[in-house]
């Protein structure tokens, strides 16, 4: 039997970023599921049923004035006692068996009311905490009460959901004695061999790509490490990102210098990996992200490691980058909040060749066990299925006592 799921979060599974790509592994690509999606952000997919969760004109109206950010903190809250009639109908027509839904501020309340209302299973997916992210445009942030009232209903979910996955160790942890889930990592390629070159040559130059957010927190960081690697003839650094927020000067002259390289599609970036001599995967030093980078993954991991090359992680001790690369011997951690400690190190670790061969076996050994595209594709379908059944013989039997 193909169990039909309803997915409701403004993570839709498509291509343009790391959360999102792995809802478009799990849903889109694997075809385990009858999928629907309802999101307000929507793109063309390659399925049947889909909803635009549409905003009346004058919601739309007030956002484009300065009291934006007050209309998006009332929806948050306005979300978890109203359901659009067009989402209501929508469900009704497709007659989901689970609701999924990774969570965030907007579409959660939703996710949580429609899974009530039609008395079918709920499983939420905790990638990130978005109420405590820096990365969320200020026009949109929860104001600091709101940012309280929603993480007291992220707790709520996590209590009530019939299957939670957290993102990492360190996302179940910081639901504490309440984590009832499983660690669902971010999911890579399916298609990938695994390799394992050694270079040839210890002197060589070293590429060494960064392929994901140049946002905020990462995007100075990243830019520190530009302005850094230019003065070093042996490192060559290459940013693969749908964005940035750099001043126009500083992109053009990165751009210039080939460090730059802008957004490309995955099929396009693959052969950009396979070329790489070495990854680099970074979270923020800075006090405001502490809790998110406690909780959230580097999705990006996934993609570098069936590569067999070394993975730089550029993150503080308390990072679940860090403690991952620690825990797994999987990453080179640089726990220094300095672009020359972290360049120095690179360069340290190209030119000892039993050192570039045992990351680059550690990077091998996590790909095929702990980050294993089809190991977590397994976990996240045999989670989900067992939900679904679980309803089915629990419905199957309020009937018999009915009767």
């Amino acid at each position: 039997m193909i169990y039909k799921i309803l997915y409701i979060s403004a993570v839709i599974p498509d291509t343009t970023s790391g959360g999102r790509f792995a809802m478009y592994r799990h849903l889109i690509i694997k075809k385990d599921f009858e999928v629907a999606v309802a999101s307000t952000n929507f793109v063309k997919l390659p399925i049947n049923q889909h909803l635009e969760i549409s905003q009346n004109r004058l919601i739309k109206r007030l956002k484009r004035t300065r009291i934006c950010r007050l209309i998006s903190n009332l929806e948050y809250i306005q979300n978890w006692i109203n359901i659009p009639n067009s989402l209501l109908k929508f469900a009704n027509d497709f007659q989901p068996d689970v609701i999924v839904s990774v969570v965030d501020d907007w579409h959660i309340g939703l996710a949580y009311q429609l899974a009530q209302k039609l008395k079918i299973p709920l499983v939420v997916n905790f990638q990130d905490l978005f109420c405590l992210s820096q990365f969320v445009p200020l026009s949109i942030r929860p104001y600091p009460w709101v940012k309280s009232w929603l993480i007291q209903r992220y707790r709520q979910v996590n209590q009530v959901a019939n299957q939670v996955f957290y993102t990492s160790e360190g996302m179940k942890e910081w639901f504490g004695v309440d984590a009832q889930g499983d660690v669902l990592y971010p999911i890579g390629n399916f298609d990938v061999e695994l390799s394992l070159e050694q270079r040839l040559n210890p002197q060589d130059k070293v590429t060494i790509i960064y392929a994901g957010n140049c946002y905020g927190a990462y995007g100075r960081m990243l830019l520190r490490l530009a302005e850094a690697v230019k003065q070093h003839q042996h490192i060559h650094l290459q940013i693969f990102a749908a964005g940035n927020d750099w001043q126009e000067e500083k992109l053009q002259e990165m751009t210039e210098a080939g460090i730059y390289q802008g957004f490309k599609p995955f099929d396009e970036l693959k052969d950009k990996l396979k070329q790489a001599d070495a990854f680099l995967t970074v979270m923020s030093f800075e006090q405001e992200e502490e809790v998110f980078m406690q909780t959230s993954f580097t999705t990006k991991w996934l993609d570098y490691v069936p590569y067999g090359k070394p993975v730089f992680v550029w993150s503080p001790e308390y990072s679940t980058a860090c403690s991952f690369a620690k825990k797994y011997q999987s990453g080179i951690p640089v726990i220094q909040d300095d672009p020359e400690e972290l360049l120095k190190v690179i360069s340290e670790t190209a030119s000892n060749p039993t050192a570039w061969f045992s990351a680059c076996e550690g990077s091998r050994r996590i790909a095929e066990t702990v980050l294993n595209a089809e190991q977590i594709h397994h976990l996240f379908v045999e989670r989900v299925t067992n939900v679904c059944q679980e309803c089915n013989i629990t419905n199957s039997q309020d009937g018999i006592y009915s009767a």
